[in-house]
């Protein structure tokens, strides 16, 4: 057991604290949320595809910059009452936790909110340096929202001997499945209820922990540890990695959790997106 949590340590070593998708994840996230999008606004979205893409890891660029980033990533639903939180405002919120202790917890819900209407106000002003900043911004806190690691205090393991196990839901396995991922899978659809939507994100997200740490112990047991690792060349060093195999039973083990968050993460986003759009009148960007 010792030798195994010292290996995850090493495997998670260059995480940052409740790191998320990893970039690769974020970035492709944002550009097949694109196109969920209805013809009038795809164009505008297509237009900017880059920047979408490279403004989808702002967010935790920004993490070792400023303080008040982190917290907007995630909340700690195991800290709450559930039934005592979910669906509150933020004022609400406030008035029964104070927003020192929401802080302390994560906000992401809330965060979704403030940028679903800081981007409403973009399409009002035609303003579209920001709408596409806000764009891809707001699609990596969805993103975030639709991790179930972001929805706890054991957010990499630490409390249940299995440290690491952050980078291998959100990176390693969606690295690994690459084109499977590149599907079409429907058009964004209107929002009309944002904060309930949020919350139900972030629930749905909470009530799949138990299976992913639960299949994780078996997935770990099950797999010899000579079939478990594989060395792997990053510039001049030779880094101690999942193997394939180990990586795909896991993935296996949870019914494809993973793959299911990250195309629910891809509708929401486009959704999102397309809503703020409609709320704002429609305008038009030829």
């Amino acid at each position: 057991m010792m030798k195994y949590l010292i290996l995850t340590l090493l495997l998670s070593k260059n995480l940052s604290i409740k790191s998320t998708w990893g970039f690769y994840a974020h970035k492709k996230i944002n550009k097949l949320a694109i196109f969920t999008l209805p013809t009038p606004l795809i164009r505008l979205y297509k237009r900017h595809i880059n920047e979408l893409s490279n403004f989808a890891v702002l967010p935790d660029q920004r993490r070792h910059s400023l303080d008040v980033e982190a917290a907007r990533h995630y909340i700690d639903l195991d800290k709450y009452p559930i039934k005592n939180i979910q669906y509150l405002t933020w004022d609400e919120a406030i008035l029964r936790y104070t927003e020192d202790t929401l802080q302390k917890h994560g906000i992401v819900p809330w965060n979704i909110q403030t940028y679903y209407r800081q981007l409403k106000y973009a399409f009002l002003a035609r303003d579209t340096i920001r709408i596409i900043k806000i764009s891809g911004e707001l699609g990596h806190y969805v993103a975030d929202a639709h991790v179930p690691l972001h929805t706890t205090s054991n957010y990499d393991g630490q409390q249940t001997n299995q440290v690491g196990i952050h980078s291998f839901w959100e990176s390693q396995i969606p690295e690994l499945l690459q084109d499977k991922l590149d599907d079409w899978i429907g058009p964004a659809e209107y929002i009309p209820n944002l904060l309930t939507s949020s919350w139900d994100w972030v629930i749905e997200s909470h009530n799949m922990l138990s299976d992913l740490f639960k299949g994780e112990k078996i997935i770990n047991t099950r797999v010899p540890n000579s079939d478990k690792y594989k060395h792997s060349q990053k510039g001049k060093s030779l880094e101690k990695m999942y193997s394939e195999h180990y990586i795909k039973a896991y993935h296996k083990q949870l019914d494809n959790q993973v793959e299911k968050r990250y195309i629910a993460s891809i509708k929401h986003i486009g959704s999102i997106w397309y809503s703020a759009w409609l709320e704002a009148g429609e305008p038009d960007f030829k």
